[in-house]
């Protein structure tokens, strides 16, 4: 019989090495491609933000197309369209707002942060899908809206121009979505505190009607709502009408929103990070 000399140390397996970590641009690649397949297999986010404003498009034209026509000389679709445009954004909070708390509260969040990521990744690519997303509807919607008389009058650098604001817009709606997410203790607060101030910002704006048409006494809110302001500009942009002050207008209210819930989100996320 061999006996084995206790000085015979048993053959050691080499250790499998560490994952790398993920880059954050790859990882926000990957985070964001998520957040745009949730969208697609998410029946009542596409109703949200696609169907019902296109039915808001449709219903609103049958209403007051002639009404408007005989009394303000105005083609109703260039005022109207984008309007609708915006309203695909400015929807698009409440359910991303929801889509974030719950991923955090899930246990999707914690599944994240087990991994070599920096987390990070994860807001960068739930905006960045978001911006994606919200501007491929706006491009859908404004292909629709065409079809009913929408039209681009002032040229190609015009219409890159008015994309332009819905991108500014849909970046301030994002950054309001994820603030809210990170600060909302239950889904209750959230739509309590974002479905009604977005539907009296959208119905108090200049995109239904002309600011002429609104009580004196409330025009000087009406023109400084970033509806009004937002609406007006891709009205000038696509048609005509004035362009420096609600262009300036909605890049400073996007400026100012972002910059709040970029700093709010940024201390949440942290404790977040940090607390598990």
């Amino acid at each position: 019989m061999t006996v084995q000399s206790p000085d015979t140390a048993a053959p050691s397996l080499p250790r499998s090495p560490s994952p790398a970590p993920a880059t954050l641009a790859g990882a926000s690649v990957v985070i964001a491609g998520r957040v745009l397949r949730q969208f697609v297999r998410n029946r009542m986010m596409i109703i949200v933000t696609i169907a019902f404003p296109l039915l808001q498009l449709f219903m609103l034209l049958a209403a007051f197309n002639v009404l408007v026509r005989d009394t303000q000389d105005v083609d109703y679709v260039r005022r109207l369209a984008p309007l609708i445009v915006l309203t695909t954004a400015f929807s698009s909070i409440l359910t991303t707002a929801i889509a974030l708390w719950s991923d955090i509260r899930s246990g999707v969040f914690n599944r994240l942060r087990a991994m070599p990521l920096d987390m990070r990744a994860y807001v960068v690519g739930r905006i960045g899908g978001d911006f994606v997303r919200i501007m491929g509807v706006a491009v859908l919607v404004t292909l629709v809206a065409h079809t009913v008389g929408f039209r681009f009058s002032r040229g190609p650098l015009a219409a890159l121009g008015f994309f332009g604001i819905v991108a500014l817009f849909g970046m301030m709606c994002s950054a309001l979505a994820v603030a809210v997410a990170l600060v909302a203790q239950h889904p209750g607060i959230i739509v309590r505190y974002v479905q009604m101030p977005t539907l009296v910002l959208t119905l108090m704006s200049s995109g239904y009607v002309p600011l002429d048409a609104f009580p004196g006494w409330i025009r000087p809110v009406v023109g400084v709502n970033p509806v009004s302001l937002a609406a007006d500009a891709l009205a000038g942009l696509s048609h005509q009408g004035a362009l420096t002050a609600p262009v300036l207008g909605t890049v400073a209210w996007t400026v100012g929103v972002t910059a709040v819930c970029t700093a709010v989100a940024t201390r949440r996320f942290a404790l977040l990070v940090k607390r598990g």
